[in-house]
């Protein structure tokens, strides 16, 4: 006990932290079947072990982290259930390094700990949304505000500045708003570091550039290019905003449907109570210009409602802007409201942390439907099916432009020779015969003949059309 008194408040938060990441350890441990075999992950993920080289999704250059360690562990021509495993507690595992680091090398006790909190503050579904980028804007940036705050308050020695070259680069190149999160941090250090303002104009500017040029340098995926028209688009929605689904999603999921963002909406509050309390008006004005901003950014660009994972990796960043200034305001607290504060962070990280736990249920379903469909098509004695989309959707298994990648990584769990997949279809299609068939009508890469036979075979043969498949059977 004596020696749990002498850590002191910062050492029980950061004890606070570590015990919440070894929860998401063991929650991306028991679910990462759910986690991998998850439509967009099911996609990245099946390329990551299927080719060779590094898969870079439209220029996220940043978020390779946990492909490469999978591309490492494939090396040793391990399972494909182990290399499941490792894809899952991988995304755990970049966060967690990024704790690791501005806790106990760069010495901000205070950033780790808004790391640790932004991990689970605005997180539910999306810790089934593995491959989201958003996901890195919870870390990344916590990371360069480590290196301002830490060695860069030091002195700015030519490692220092090149760490601080990389960390900003990982925040730029993780996601289109990364740059925004990115000024957000820089500008609300510019304060504590009087000394090394030249530095901080150099990375503004930076950071303001590529925003403005990387979507000329990078051009953007046609989803992106859709977004900028949405957000376009959703300006002229600002009468009705009250109205808008994304709006709703917000307001719903903070005390109608669940109460999901209350947490992050009071913690907001305590931290505009702090920065008054001394004062401290620009914190304040910054703070809140980001979450405002940020909010209303996401509510007109996604004005037309998305499916309630992508709505709330659109929110995501939320917890970032909250997370840094309120854990830097503690840390500048006296000892025994540090105290207090440790309490209230214990309690906060317990109610989401259980939040992301219980929200495993819909991943779990959509498993179950896939691991029915598998099934139904195996007894039929198929390996390469097309099912009718309406079939589908009434056994409740949406959203089907990656179900070839989901049975396939799901049925090859047992083995290579177990091998299933299954495609969907509009209308009764024409089935192509003979070798060489796509695996997916999206990606002409993908053919029997060329899978990596240590995990996935399939015959080279033609699709078999399922059209009297029982809905029934996947509920």
């Amino acid at each position: 006990m004596t020696r749990l008194r002498n850590i002191g408040p910062e050492g029980h938060i950061l004890a606070i932290g570590h015990l919440l990441f070894a929860g998401l350890f063991v929650l991306a441990s028991i679910h990462h079947v759910e986690r991998c075999i998850h439509v967009d992950s099911a996609n990245q993920i099946f390329k990551w072990v299927q080719l060779d080289g590094v898969e870079v999704e439209a220029y996220r250059f940043a978020a390779i982290f946990p492909q490469l360690i999978v591309k490492v562990v494939r090396l040793f021509s391990v399972d494909l259930n182990t290399l499941l495993w490792v894809a899952s507690v991988a995304h755990v595992l970049v966060p967690y390094i990024i704790f690791v680091l501005t806790a106990h090398v760069f010495r901000t006790p205070w950033i780790a700990a808004g790391c640790a909190l932004a991990a689970v503050l605005c997180t539910r579904l999306t810790f089934y949304g593995i491959v989201l980028e958003a996901n890195y804007l919870l870390c990344y940036p916590f990371l360069l505000a480590g290196v301002i705050h830490g060695p860069l308050r030091k002195g700015a020695t030519a490692g220092t500045l090149l760490i601080l070259a990389l960390a900003l680069f990982l925040v730029l190149a993780v996601h289109p708003v990364g740059f925004l999160v990115a000024l957000f941090v820089i500008v609300l250090l510019w304060p504590r570091l009087p000394e090394q303002r030249t530095i901080l104009v150099i990375l503004g500017s930076v950071t303001v550039l590529w925003g403005g040029l990387a979507r000329f340098l990078l051009p953007p995926s046609g989803y992106e290019s859709g977004l900028y028209t949405a957000a376009a688009e959703g300006l002229d929605q600002v009468h009705r905003v009250s109205k808008l689904p994304s709006f709703d999603f917000l307001v719903g999921h903070t005390w109608h449907y669940t109460t999901h963002y209350l947490p992050l909406w009071a913690l907001l509050v305590v931290l505009s109570v702090l920065l008054i309390r001394r004062r401290d008006i620009r914190v304040l004005a910054i703070t809140w210009a980001g979450v405002v901003g940020y909010t209303a950014l996401n509510v007109f660009t996604y004005h037309a409602g998305e499916t309630a994972m992508m709505m709330e990796k659109n929110f995501l960043p939320l917890a970032t802007l909250v997370a840094l200034p309120l854990l830097l305001a503690v840390g500048d607290l006296r000892s025994r409201w540090q105290s207090w504060a440790a309490v209230a962070f214990l309690a906060v990280s317990f109610i989401q942390f259980r939040g992301i736990s219980f929200a495993s249920k819909p991943a779990r379903e959509r498993v179950m439907k896939i691991s029915a469909l598998v099934s139904e098509v195996r007894a039929r004695g198929v390996r390469k099916a097309v099912v009718l989309e309406r079939t589908l959707d009434d056994g409740g298994l949406h959203i089907h432009w990656a179900l070839a990648f989901e049975t396939m990584l799901y049925s090859a769990r047992e083995g290579a020779e177990s091998c299933v997949t299954v495609i969907s279809s509009t209308d009764p299609p024409v089935i192509p015969p003979g070798k060489n068939v796509e695996l997916s009508p999206f990606d002409a890469r993908f053919h029997a003949s060329d899978l990596d036979k240590r995990y996935f075979q399939l015959p080279e043969t033609a699709y078999v059309l399922i059209p009297d498949l029982d809905a029934g059977h996947l509920r």
